[in-house]
């Protein structure tokens, strides 16, 4: 019998953060809580934490010009406030601003914006950060998508096998 092959912590950090946001969008609500205990009860909220304002910039990035990105931006906080409590969705949008902020800086000070940014989130608990992440990349994802005229779950399952391909 044929094993899939060890997936790499990066990977399972994706795929942990983008489980509940697939379940989200599909408007799954028992598997979403289910998958948010699950990493809970792992004890691997950090590593999903901390992947989430990578997996938001992606989805960004994707963003079509000239407006989409801003599109996404000015929309989450009204969006995730009918879907989150009110903490979860202020986490989303600072992660959200470190997806952002990423771009203006070099490697090193990105990596230094995704620890502060993870360690405030932290400060929260660990299921508002946790539930913060998934708000955040939910809506960038849902909103990229919709855009692009694409279908945001499909696109979740590449992102997530091109994730296990790399990492």
């Amino acid at each position: 019998m044929d094993q899939a092959p060890e997936t790499g912590p990066a990977a399972r950090a994706v795929g942990m953060l983008l489980a509940p946001v697939v379940a989200r969008l599909r408007g799954d609500e028992q598997g979403y809580c289910v998958l948010i205990d699950g990493v809970l009860d792992d004890g691997t909220v950090r590593p999903a934490v901390r992947a989430a304002p990578t997996v938001a910039r992606v989805y960004l990035r994707l963003a079509p010009p000239p407006d989409g990105q801003a599109q996404i931006i000015a929309t989450y906080a009204d969006a995730a406030r009918a879907c989150f409590e009110h903490e979860a969705v202020s986490v989303g949008a600072e992660c959200l601003a470190v997806a952002r902020v990423n771009e203006q800086m070099g490697d090193e000070l990105a990596s230094i914006a995704f620890t502060v940014f993870t360690h405030a989130a932290l400060e929260h608990g660990e299921r508002l950060a946790f539930e913060g992440a998934v708000a955040s990349v939910w809506w960038a994802a849902a909103q990229s998508a919709r855009l692009r005229e694409v279908d945001p779950i499909e696109e979740a399952a590449a992102i997530c096998r091109y994730v296990a391909r790399v990492a």
